[in-house]
């Protein structure tokens, strides 16, 4: 949003440079002055074709403008024609370009570089402003200029960097938010798991109990002390798993995952199908879970005004499908800037990583598709 509203404002600053820049052509190097002029286009264009459609390059034409400034800026002795008498109301067209120029390499470069890139500026400006090929202006109004730039660049640098020191801090706790859930769903998931163990240890216990109260023939008590050391070794296994559980059942991941989505967005319509005891790795579930609730606060953040949102729990034989959809804004997966981590870390990598795979359709106007799938044979 701020690049976006930087471009519009790049825009304007840079016509008016220019316009004066063609007003001024006859007391400067023409060739270096059409030069300069076609060079600074170019990179406005640049800057804005990177803030509207190519967002993975924004950085790179920021700092492109703040070098091609200053390269302007130190060399513009050789753009003055010394065989020209300057007017009183001569200005270099280059000062128009100077405080945005700054503004850039403020917020697109490291701070340290952006602070000497601003100081450097205002300081050059006055020497270059006093001399000869500046205009020969008095020092007080140099000075002026020079304040008045430096206070207008620092101004909107602070604003920017506030804005994102604040944007960070509410990224930070909505990933703790997303961390709790998936760290809830985790227990929620191991204490179903336990559930159902504690269920079939007793299924296998009280089968044994009334077929021991039963017997009678010697087969039948056979048949009986069969069924308890069985019981017994379900018993022992149980109180190991008990202790540490290392995986889950699809069935209890699924149900332990629609409750956390179900807490955190109750927007969405929730679906489970094919539950089955499938094990799974519990840095598996883990995974699949943060990256479901990382593509459910996606649509929350970012769809826009929906009317439906879903998300569907699919298993099958050797594993499982996750499907988060809406009809939001949508958008375009290619143009994802490379500091948006939401889906290129939490989604699309995590899943990767234990071996899934993550496809994404979505298209401007047409809502978006985030598709989870994952295999124990993969």
């Amino acid at each position: 949003m701020l690049g976006r509203i930087f471009s519009i404002a790049l825009i304007a600053i840079i016509i008016e440079a220019l316009v004066n820049g063609f007003w001024q052509r006859d007391f400067l190097n023409q060739s270096i002055f059409w030069a300069s002029a076609v060079s600074v286009a170019l990179v406005v264009l640049g800057v804005v074709a990177s803030q509207w459609l190519f967002l993975n390059q924004a950085e790179f034409w920021l700092r492109a403008l703040a070098l091609l400034t200053l390269a302007l800026l130190i060399s513009w002795p050789l753009h003055f024609d010394a065989s020209q008498q300057l007017p009183p109301s001569f200005q270099p067209w280059i000062w128009w370009t100077l405080g945005i120029s700054v503004v850039a390499a403020g917020t697109s470069f490291r701070f340290s570089f952006g602070v000497s890139y601003l100081i450097f500026v205002s300081l050059a400006w006055p020497v270059l402003r006093t001399s000869a090929f500046g205009g020969s202006k008095q020092l007080l109004v140099a000075v002026q200029e020079s304040l008045y730039l430096f206070i207008f660049a620092s101004i909107l640098i602070a604003m920017v960097l506030a804005l994102r020191w604040e944007s960070g801090k509410t990224d930070s706790a909505n990933q703790k938010a997303i961390s709790s859930a998936v760290e809830s769903a985790r227990v929620d998931a191991i204490e179903l798991e336990r559930s159902r163990l504690d269920a079939l240890v007793h299924d296998s216990v009280l089968t044994t109990l009334l077929v021991a109260a039963r017997a009678v023939t010697p087969e039948q008590k056979t048949s009986a002390s069969k069924l308890a050391a069985e019981a017994i070794l379900r018993l022992g296994r149980a109180i190991n798993e008990g202790e540490k559980v290392d995986q889950v059942t699809l069935a209890s991941f699924f149900k332990a995952l629609e409750l956390r989505i179900r807490e955190v967005a109750p927007d969405f319509d929730v679906s489970l199908d094919r539950l089955s005891d499938l094990p799974i790795q519990s840095d598996i579930s883990l995974a699949l879970t943060e990256a479901t609730l990382q593509a459910v606060d996606n649509s929350l953040k970012h769809a826009g005004k929906v009317k439906v949102r879903t998300v569907r729990l699919r298993g099958h034989k050797s594993g499982l499908k996750i499907v988060i959809s809406d009809d939001g804004q949508g958008f375009r997966p290619s143009q994802i800037p490379k500091n948006r981590l939401g889906i290129s870390s939490s989604i699309i990598a995590r899943v990767r990583h234990v071996g899934g795979r993550v496809f994404i359709n979505s298209t401007p106007g047409q809502g978006a598709t985030v598709v989870i799938e994952w295999g124990a044979n993969d």
